[in-house]
């Protein structure tokens, strides 16, 4: 799943807590059953690392970083983190630590397997309707 979906997702459980380490933990606990799902990646890094820096940065200026929304999507990327580090050749597959990542891990936690780009129309969809929640409890 794209870190962008993970962020999403995280910020919509997030956005359901009172407290930035409950929303920071549902959205590092939300990113194991997208990675389960079949989905497609991004093939260039340096666009998913732009893409990501540019979400965050948006959440920033915005005024978001003291709320459980952006807390919520920190932890829904920070997994991704080691895929990044294991992309630029800084860690080995086998150091992966996180569930759906660490090979030792696949058999309790399986990652689910790579689609073609084609069918990334519906990680759209989810990121839509994450945003959607996330925005409604922002202003509940």
């Amino acid at each position: 799943m794209t870190v962008l979906v993970h962020m999403a997702v995280g910020a919509a459980v997030g956005s359901f807590v009172g407290g930035r380490g409950a929303a920071f933990t549902l959205g590092l606990l939300s990113h194991i059953p997208l990675d389960v799902i079949p989905h497609s990646e991004y093939e260039k890094t340096w666009l998913e690392v732009t893409v990501v820096a540019v979400a965050f940065g948006a959440m920033l200026v915005a005024g978001m970083g003291h709320t459980t929304a952006f807390w919520g999507a920190v932890g829904g990327a920070v997994p991704d983190v080691e895929n990044l580090f294991w992309r630029m050749g800084l860690l080995p597959a086998r150091r992966k630590m996180f569930p759906g990542h660490a090979p030792w891990l696949r058999r309790f936690v399986p990652h689910g397997r790579t689609l073609p780009a084609r069918h990334a129309w519906w990680q759209v969809g989810i990121v839509a309707v994450a945003l959607l929640v996330a925005a409604r409890n922002l202003v509940a």
